[in-house]
């Protein structure tokens, strides 16, 4: 499930949980090659690939059962945690220069879009109001 096409269109990263629990796995594009990226955790899912190509951002659900987001190195497979200690996070998106991300969070309560630079610093809410706000994609029209 979740694909994510790597920027030059050679990779797809997805979800399978052919080993008991969803995992990160990425493949050619014309699906040989399957590779599984990640192996902590036990619940990983919403690959998005960064634009330079070498780092997927996924949803992991952590020990405390809260869900945060994360990194993986495609050629260390070293994983980094970009969220912690502020509600459930998910679902990134990288902008398409690959500066920020925008992701969805309840930290204030509800379900709203935040984003934050690649670097995770600066975390900011970009939505509020009535409603809540899912599964953001950026647009490939960013200047």
């Amino acid at each position: 499930t979740s694909p994510s096409w790597s920027p030059d269109g050679s990779q797809i990263a997805f979800v399978s949980s052919r080993s008991g629990e969803p995992h990160i796995y990425t493949m050619s594009a014309d699906g040989t090659n399957q590779t599984r990226l990640t192996f902590q955790g036990n619940y990983n899912q919403t690959p998005d690939w960064s634009p330079l190509g070498n780092v997927i951002a996924f949803t992991a659900r952590d020990e405390r059962n809260r869900f945060d987001i994360f990194s993986v190195n495609i050629q260390t497979k070293k994983i980094t945690r970009l969220t912690q200690n502020q509600g459930n996070n998910e679902e990134p998106s990288f902008s398409p220069d690959g500066r920020l991300m925008v992701f969805v969070s309840d930290r204030a309560g509800k379900d709203d879009l935040y984003n934050m630079n690649a670097d995770v610093s600066h975390q900011m809410r970009i939505t509020s109001g009535p409603g809540e706000y899912m599964t953001p994609s950026w647009s490939p029209w960013f200047d």
